[in-house]
């Protein structure tokens, strides 16, 4: 039979590795507990009392956690939905181009909401506003963004959207739309403030039926946005748009960045303007890589999260794993295997992050498995150079 590293290794029902799963361990916080609790959630936690949306940008190195951060916040705000409502929407941005705009969001964005909430929300706004494009115009938003989200209600809920409503939705995404002035898209939309308006009328319409409860877009992986620096009328563009999300005014709905960067002179400038960094204040968050106890603490809580514990007992006793060499608080490893890890990241702290150790781990239990060993002893390492 194959090697298969959650059983071998006693983790629990489910686990075949010990790297954190998404969005399944979005509940478990291994690391970064002060900056966590302290920072970020009571971040969110002033913003809601201010009566503001979620508006902040968290920062770091790769691995360090930011994703895993983004659906803890989700799960938290799932948690806690009667005191702090919102709904929030995480996508990672894909591919871009130094020529790429701001519709390489707010297209993912869509993608993840569906047509069937469109059209769904969009009839429960005409319950609040019986004429949707005045009401949205009402709302700063432009006469043809606003009619495009008017022609979605020629499909009920429920029911196969009708052609214009598919296309109208393309629109909105940013899509050139075959034949689209005699359908009634009066322009192609192209620019910052347009894209920016599409999701502030997603916002203002979810607002407006859920008695205030806001929309929370999250954008993983912002560091993508460093080639547009490449180009710039392109960084101009994406510097107005986020200009607009993160201004004041957009009280309508929340927005969340994560980019990859050590420092935030490395941030790209689409997302860390001057400009930008005025409005963001105080909500722009850097996660380090993990401190010399850090390693230790992380490792503890990751494998009291995942191991049964019953089961390596249930091992010790039999005698399939040895009596001699098991120390509860060492497991996975051998006493003197477990110091030799944690002395590794202690002593290359720039390595010291939550995947890479996950990620380590992963393969020393791999190798020590394929040797027949119930524990990694120390000889594992050598074939790994660690």
């Amino acid at each position: 039979m194959p090697l298969i590293l959650g059983d071998w290794f006693c983790m629990q029902d489910g686990r075949s590795s010990f790297l954190p799963e998404l969005p399944e361990d979005a509940n478990l916080i291994f690391c970064h507990d002060d900056m966590i609790k302290e920072k970020i959630i009571t971040g969110i936690e002033m913003r809601f009392a201010t009566r503001k949306p979620v508006k902040m940008l968290i920062y770091g190195d790769w691995g360090v956690g930011k994703t895993h951060l983004m659906y803890h916040i989700r799960w938290w705000l799932e948690q806690n939905t009667e005191d702090y409502p919102a709904y929030p929407v995480i996508i990672e941005i894909g591919d871009i181009t130094k020529k790429s705009r701001f519709d390489d969001i707010v297209r993912p964005f869509l993608d993840a909401l569906g047509l069937d909430f469109l059209i769904n929300l969009v009839h429960l706004y005409r319950g609040k506003e019986p004429n949707v494009a005045k009401g949205l115009r009402d709302k700063s938003i432009a006469s043809h963004i606003a009619e495009a989200f008017n022609k979605i209600l020629l499909s009920s809920p429920g029911q196969p959207p009708v052609d214009l409503v598919v296309q109208s939705f393309e629109y909105l995404k940013g899509r050139k739309v075959p034949g689209q002035a005699t359908m009634g898209f009066s322009q192609p939309l192209d620019q910052s403030q347009e894209f920016y308006q599409v999701l502030l009328a997603i916002g203002e319409m979810y607002r407006t039926v859920n008695d205030g409860k806001r929309m929370l877009f999250v954008a993983d992986e912002a560091a993508k946005l460093e080639n547009v620096d490449a180009d710039e009328a392109t960084q101009y563009h994406w510097v107005t748009a986020n200009k607009l999300v993160f201004d004041d005014q957009n009280s309508s709905f929340g927005f969340i960045y994560t980019v990859s960067g050590k420092q935030e002179k490395h941030l790209p400038r689409a997302i860390w303007d001057p400009q930008i960094q005025n409005r963001l204040g105080k909500h722009a968050y850097r996660l380090d890589t993990l401190a010399t106890n850090g390693v230790e603490s992380y490792l503890r809580k990751l494998l009291d999260a995942f191991i049964d514990w019953g089961k390596v007992q249930n091992l010790v006793d039999s005698g399939t794993i040895d009596s001699s060499l098991y120390e509860r608080d060492a497991y996975p490893f051998t006493v003197d295997a477990q110091a030799r890890f944690l002395d590794h990241f202690n002593r290359n702290l720039q390595d010291a992050k939550p995947r890479d150790i996950s990620q380590s781990l992963d393969q020393l239990a791999f190798q020590a498995g394929k040797k027949g060993k119930r524990l990694i002893t120390a000889d594992v390492f050598d074939s790994l150079e660690m």
